[in-house]
């Protein structure tokens, strides 16, 4: 699923994709509809060991300096210049038994911390 852009700023040239898996996408339709926002702010913020970690939260509006990305009728929301250090990022859900968690595969990382929650780019 390639996500396609929408009034954005970015380069034509430049691809523009974040994968998510169906089991990802099934997620966020869920936590989106059953909690009234219209879609999800995809961040990251400096965090752990290795640097930076990724902030996924549930919004009703775009911000100011943020894109809008369209896909499988998901909104995500993000700023060009972590846009550009993400491109490409593939978004999991994972189930577990018990534990639930959304699982991040970036090709732009360099290094990760040992326990995997921050990492290098």
């Amino acid at each position: 699923m390639t996500i396609q852009q929408h009034n954005t700023h970015i380069n034509k040239s430049e691809t523009t994709k974040i994968i998510f898996t169906p089991n990802a996408s099934k997620q966020c339709l869920f936590l989106i509809y059953n909690s009234g926002n219209k879609g999800i702010r995809l961040s990251i913020k400096k965090s752990g060991c290795a640097g930076f970690r990724y902030v996924m939260e549930l919004t009703k509006e775009k911000k100011n300096g943020e894109i809008e990305l369209l896909n499988n009728n998901i909104k995500i929301f993000i700023k060009k210049e972590t846009f550009l250090k993400i491109n490409g990022l593939k978004i999991d859900f994972i189930q577990n038994g018990l534990n639930k968690i959304f699982k991040f595969y970036n090709t732009k990382k360099t290094e990760y911390c040992g326990c995997g929650e921050s990492f290098v780019i």
